[in-house]
């Protein structure tokens, strides 16, 4: 293992709390610089056989189950994973110790290097597709883009195999409010807000802690780095106020002085004051027009990356979209299509699910409670939800909020899901798993949710 390579991480032995995916990419990250590394999850031990037997290989003291706080007398920070609340008892302690507490993406940050520069993707939606279409566009552009972060792959593993590639890199990650709460350093060269709507209220019951968050993304930019903002959200245009670097705007409503705009059914790209229209709007594969939106703000980040605007237009164009996102899953015989939007934990997202489609949806909904006023969305659902499947923790209050207007069913499980969507199903209906609920009451995370969609839908059109 090398020793530290950048003089600006100060701390030698390291308590690094969660053993999930941000967890051990710091660990590894961390070892590779030579930081010793204490690891500590709450969960038994015979939950991580594999992941022990590569502790012992790395000289790593772990805990696993029952602890206390003497596993950070040796330490001189604390790195959490993202999704541990800062209330928790381990980080309350490291408070009351006056230690460090370090979130796994400024960790990461701090041995990114200036060889490799970040580009940066926060909002409530649209940050998977965004940053997956940048990666795309880079790499095709000939550059090493590194995609990581919130999005199946952990920051840190990304700066970890940007420092074994000799070539040159970008690394674009996708970053959670989760992940910006406790950042002190993190510098995007390129940044993004896509947009804010309330997501979370069982973390962040007053929203401006939400969005708090989100702006720290943008704390450290200087006039040489770029910030892409939403043009339309007035969150965003009030953050643009705050910000010492370049701004550019997308929009799907008007003209902007600088960014990309959507104007006469074509995509315009405005730099140096000179608008090009570059594209029609249905060059865009990706059904709704919140995905139109995530393709400005893809576009500006690939053209501030150096990627051409042929590339980026050749990219747009051939882009699928993003496993769990809307995504087409099969056709049946009779016409019925199924989609899998897995990744929709939230109101908002549910909603541009809702309005991507044009034919009868038989939705199914449900999953771990994060206080969501789902109320909010009676009128939508009532207009474009011809039968809901509910499942999870939360089916009770969706059946409470929706039911009285929605033919309701429940579900145990996703094959029981699927196989009483599909019976409801007519030709040329829309079978759409969008649970508007986190996974982690039946599911390890929203991918294995969509992946459980997809292996019930193809047994079920095999059978």
């Amino acid at each position: 293992m090398s020793e530290v390579r950048n003089h600006d991480f100060p701390y030698r032995r390291v308590c690094v709390f969660g053993a999930a995916r941000s967890g051990v990419g710091a660990m590894a990250l961390l070892r590779h610089h030579g930081v010793e590394v204490v690891l500590v999850d709450e969960k038994p031990a015979m939950e991580f056989r594999s992941l022990i037997r590569r502790l012992k290989r790395l000289y790593v003291t772990s805990y696993f189950g029952e602890f206390d706080e003497s596993v950070l007398d040796t330490c001189e920070a604390l790195v959490v994973s993202p999704g541990i609340p800062l209330e928790h008892w381990l980080n309350q302690s490291a408070v009351n110790r006056h230690m460090p507490i370090v979130s796994e993406v400024e960790l990461a940050s701090y041995f990114s290097g200036e060889a490799a520069p970040i580009c940066a993707i926060t909002g409530t939606n649209g940050k998977t597709t965004s940053t997956t279409l940048v990666g795309q566009m880079l790499t095709n552009a000939g550059k090493n883009a590194v995609v990581s972060g919130n999005i199946g792959r952990a920051f840190s593993d990304g700066v970890l195999a940007s420092q074994d590639d000799t070539r040159d890199t970008v690394l674009v990650t996708e970053v959670s409010s989760f992940q910006l709460e406790l950042v002190e350093n993190f510098h995007p060269h390129v940044g993004a807000i896509l947009n804010f709507s309330r997501a979370h209220e069982d973390r962040y019951p007053d929203m401006r802690d939400y969005i708090e968050a989100k702006l720290k993304i943008t704390y450290n930019q200087t006039e040489d780095d770029h910030l892409i903002l939403n043009a339309d959200d007035p969150i965003c245009v009030k953050a643009a106020e705050d910000s010492d670097a370049q701004i550019w705007w997308f929009s799907m409503k008007k003209k902007v002085k600088q960014g990309a705009y959507v104007g006469d059914g074509k995509i315009h790209l405005v730099e140096d004051g000179k608008a090009e229209a570059i594209c029609d709007v249905t060059d865009v594969p990706i059904p709704g027009s919140h995905n139109i939106e995530n393709t400005l703000a893809a576009l500006i980040m690939g053209r501030r990356m150096g990627a051409s605007v042929e590339n980026l237009v050749k990219t747009l164009r051939t882009f699928k979209g993003v496993e769990h996102r809307i995504e087409f899953v099969a056709k049946s015989k009779g016409g019925v299509v199924y989609f899998n939007d897995s990744k929709a934990t939230n109101l908002d997202s549910l909603e541009k699910a809702l309005l991507s489609f044009d034919k009868p949806v038989v939705l199914l909904a449900g999953g771990f409670d994060r206080s969501a006023a789902f109320d909010r969305l009676n009128s939508l659902v009532r207009d474009r939800v011809k039968t809901l499947v509910v499942m999870g923790q939360c089916k009770d209050k969706i059946r409470k909020t929706w039911g009285s207007f929605v033919e309701t069913i429940e579900a145990k499980d996703m094959d029981d899901a699927v196989r009483l969507a599909s019976g409801q199903a007519n030709d040329g209906d829309v079978v759409l798993l969008s649970p508007a609920c986190a996974s982690w009451d039946m599911f390890k995370d929203y991918e294995d949710r969509g992946r459980a969609f997809k292996r019930s839908v193809k047994a079920i059109l095999e059978a």
